[in-house]
């Protein structure tokens, strides 16, 4: 909930909320919010100094605390250990490219060798024609496709 400044004064709950997540100095507050709580303060000043004066002691609290500095042993191996980690990086990037770049030729490999078993056999181009010069060679050759699989069918039906 965001006040406009020509809003009405803010509520107790929406100051706390402000002091809270922005500490105890209303010039670290959004400037859409502050007029209207700097009104409540003004309505409200015993519990808006009670409401300020604890963000503000929390605020002395987090600026006062340091960050604690690694001693010098803990540096040392750490500035040891990053050769190590590294050399061992660049050695995994290796691996993982190789055994990507095999990984491709292995499937580049087997689409070129199941490419001619996938192809429909019917749909390939037929040889160049040869032209037969009596009746027979050319009803012979006309009837060959056709000839095929009845006798297939004729020798299942006999077994």
């Amino acid at each position: 909930m965001t006040l406009r400044p020509d809003s009405v004064a803010a509520t107790e709950a929406r100051v706390r909320q402000l002091a809270e997540s922005f500490g105890g100095d209303p010039a670290r507050w959004p400037e859409a919010d502050r007029p209207g709580a700097e009104a409540w303060i003004a309505a409200h000043p015993a519990e808006a100094r009670r409401l300020l004066d604890d963000a503000r002691s929390l605020d002395r609290l987090l600026f006062a605390w340091e960050a604690p500095r690694p001693t010098e042993d803990v540096r040392s191996r750490v500035q040891a250990a990053a050769p190590v980690q590294v050399r061992q990086s660049l050695r995994r990037s290796w691996v993982l490219t190789l055994t990507g770049g095999a990984a491709l030729a292995a499937a580049c490999l087997a689409g070129i060798v199941a490419a001619p078993r996938l192809v429909d056999p019917v749909a390939r181009p037929a040889a160049a024609p040869v032209y037969a010069s009596d009746l027979d060679s050319i009803l012979a050759e006309a009837l060959t496709p056709w000839e095929a699989p009845f006798a297939e069918s004729a020798t299942d039906a006999r077994s």
